[in-house]
């Protein structure tokens, strides 16, 4: 075929079961309308699938047929700014819905050049191996001498199988091959898919590893167009006061100011008031030699890398990022970096997401300080006294971390997530802090109520990188057809919420990192340089490829039960705190719905209506 400009053109089919694959040409009309990275796996996705499957799924997600693809996008290593991402996309084992994640780091742009846009790997290995994508050739390596490794020795191990030093590897830890649920992929030296669980199903495919490398150039309609418009782009971000922020002192620089705002939720979403000051980016450089580093073509560079002396020996841990820092610190009572840094190093180690695996273990302190099934929680405890399941405790904290990775005592519980625990516990399920069984991330609801409903309505559920809108009433984002207002206040801005998620889905599917929030003009006119797609080099053509991702994403989850009743925040993320920066505010949003899902062309479950599907050749 006709090589497609910012393409490699190629969609490689891996299935396991027969160690087998096939080469397949992208569609010309599949990239236009859906782009590449997520959008592309959502329409992959939708293909694949059949009625049948779907009742398999409903039953399983860690079903073999269940499709595993990594993607990059037409923009995915290019001079665009903050442009070395892939996403990582399938039915979620934690949530058993449409999921997804992106990841930066190196990675990606060694993948652009392999030779897919795509790797859709099916089927079940009858034992550990990895995939070898090498220069557009597919080959399944053993694996069985590394199953077991971490993440980073797993790393080192392909290199020296391949005797290349210049693949890059995307891989499982323990906490993929003992199928934890949130478990995930881990690639470079701590970047991470973190969310929905793919680890897990790598893991359930006996998949330890996907290992790239390639030098295809990719060609470009017009790169000089294209470098000009990305140097523009550039002094816009630099100028950014947040993003002048993220660099100094990586994303923990929000921890103070999120406090003050009541953002950062605190003793399991009870309250959002803590010594903020020592968990900050300035924190932590006080404490600890702290390094700067980026992505690849990254100027940004808000990632950290942390000397800590962990177990008696001096260790260099990425991170830790604000949701890790949050999350295993004050949502656990915590306010001690030490064993945040400890926590962050262990769950990059073993392939966990940080943020579910905060919320578990602050869920269970939150049930032992409510006397809660307690009979139930000490039949299960190992290595750990049930008084000692208390806020503040770090070695706690850090132990039932570790149970969870190996899954022994009321780790395995923990393991499976707070909507499984409230279940197996026998609790109100309004106590789980989760959307459609997505752990809700470090931006308490009550902060900003646009992010309320995009957490309801978000196409994995409860994420703030599928609609961050708290960035738009804090001030510091703008976007096209987006309106600020009253952060306590969403109604008449529901549209804003739509957008705000389409344009998320236009920068996961290009893909390219969030943090620039580059607007839709200049995302048009990139896409156009890169791709010469006329209709992707207008404004409302490239909303439209965010909008049709965005409905594909939801036909799939409908396909697997999803319905309005599950389009709803749990009690205890909408009663009202009594102090902190959102004393006093509860959430009801039950209106803000009705007028999303009319807005979308959705029907009164939350259902695309065959007109809307129609109109955006779904």
């Amino acid at each position: 075929m006709a090589s497609i400009n910012g393409y490699a053109g190629k969609i490689a089919f891996i299935d396991l079961t027969t160690g087998k694959y096939t080469a397949k040409d992208l569609d010309p009309g599949v990239a236009e309308k859906y782009i590449g990275g997520a959008g592309l796996s959502a329409k992959i996705t939708f293909d694949l699938l059949s009625g049948p499957d779907y009742e398999v799924l409903k039953k399983d997600p860690l079903a073999p047929l269940n499709p595993l693809i990594f993607a990059v996008g037409p923009l995915t290593g290019s001079p665009v700014p903050s442009s070395s991402r892939y996403s990582v996309c399938g039915i979620s084992p934690l949530t058993g819905i449409w999921g997804e994640s992106t990841s930066g780091g190196f990675f990606p742009a060694v993948m652009k050049r392999c030779g897919f846009d795509a790797v859709v790997i099916t089927g079940k290995a009858k034992f550990p191996v990895y995939a070898a994508v090498l220069d557009g050739k597919v080959e399944l390596k053993d694996a069985k001498a590394i199953w077991g490794k971490n993440t980073a020795d797993t790393i080192d191990a392909v290199k020296k199988d391949l005797k290349d030093d210049a693949v890059r590897t995307a891989c499982i830890g323990k906490a993929g091959e003992n199928l934890v649920k949130y478990a995930c992929v881990i690639n470079d030296d701590g970047r991470a898919a973190g969310r929905c669980g793919f680890g897990a199903l790598m893991g359930s495919k006996n998949l330890k590893a996907l290992a790239v490398k390639g030098g295809q150039k990719v060609e470009y309609a017009d790169s000089e167009q294209l470098a000009q418009i990305s140097k523009d782009s550039l002094k816009n971000i630099h100028g950014g006061f947040a993003i002048n922020f993220f660099h100094h002192y990586g994303t923990m620089c929000y921890t103070d100011m999120g406090m003050v705002l009541g953002d950062v939720p605190a003793r399991y979403f009870t309250s959002t008031e803590f010594i903020a000051e020592d968990l900050t980016g300035r924190a932590l450089k006080e404490h600890y030699p702290v390094e700067n580093y980026g992505c690849a073509g990254c100027t940004i560079q808000c990632g950290r890398t942390t000397r800590a002396t962990i177990d008696a020996k001096e260790t260099r841990v990425d991170g830790p990022e604000y949701e890790t820092v949050a999350a295993f610190g004050p949502l656990c009572g915590i306010v001690d970096l030490q064993p945040i840094v400890e926590a962050s190093h262990i769950a990059n180690l073993e392939g966990v997401d940080t943020i579910s695996a905060g919320v578990c273990i602050a869920f269970l302190f939150y049930l032992v300080e409510q006397k809660l099934a307690l009979d139930k929680i000490g039949n299960m405890l190992q290595g750990v006294a049930l008084n000692d399941l208390t806020w503040g405790n770090r070695s706690s904290m850090v132990k039932l971390l570790r149970q969870i990775i190996s899954r022994q005592g009321i780790g395995k519980l923990l393991g499976e997530g707070t909507r499984a625990m409230a279940k197996g516990l026998g609790v109100d399920p309004g106590l789980a802090a989760h959307v459609k069984g997505l752990e809700i991330p470090m931006h308490d609801p009550r902060a900003y109520l646009g992010q309320a409903l995009s957490y309801m309505i978000a196409c994995c559920g409860a994420s703030h990188e599928k609609g961050d809108f708290f960035n738009i009433d804090a001030d510091a984002s703008s976007l096209m057809k987006v309106k600020r207002g009253d952060r306590f206040d969403i109604s008449g801005r529901e549209e804003s919420v739509m957008y705000c998620q389409d344009i998320a889905n236009v920068w996961d599917s290009a893909v390219i990192c969030n943090f620039p929030h580059l607007n839709v003009t200049p995302m048009a006119r990139m896409l156009k340089a890169a791709t010469g797609i006329a209709s992707l080099g207008t404004n409302n053509g490239l909303l439209k490829a965010g909008e049709r991702a965005t409905n594909a994403k939801r036909v799939i989850s409908c396909k697997l039960g999803i319905t309005r009743k599950d389009d709803a925040l749990p009690s205890i993320v909408t009663r009202a705190l009594k102090t902190g920066g959102t004393a006093g505010i509860s959430i009801d949003l039950a209106k803000s719905l009705a007028v999303y899902y009319e807005k979308r062309g959705w029907d009164s479950e939350g259902i695309p209506m065959p007109e809307k599907l129609k109109e955006l050749d779904i």
